[in-house]
């Protein structure tokens, strides 16, 4: 059975890992290209506003009014998104 030290504060260290053999993941991760989140959100930030400028919050029986904005704003993002970076999503 492995000890296990104990502190004044109660806090327990973990136990020492029982194999030393190698992590199955590379210490060093593989290059993966950053994506531009500054650019999507501007283009979000401006869609919102052009999409939503004359917009008025709807009655509650016109919920799929606001499923159809809900829908095309999250489509045009992920058009957009791809459009940035179209590999490595």
């Amino acid at each position: 059975m492995a000890t296990v030290m104990a502190s004044g504060s109660g806090l327990r260290s973990p136990p020492t890992p029982r194999s030393s053999a190698p992590s199955p993941r590379p210490s060093a991760p593989s290059p993966r290209p950053t994506f531009d989140s500054d650019l999507l959100r501007a283009y979000m930030k401006k869609l919102l506003q052009t999409t939503l400028q004359s917009a008025s919050w709807p009655e509650p029986r016109d919920r799929d009014k606001v499923k159809a904005w809900m829908k095309e704003i999250g489509e045009r993002v992920k058009e957009r998104m791809i459009e940035i970076q179209p590999r490595g999503l």
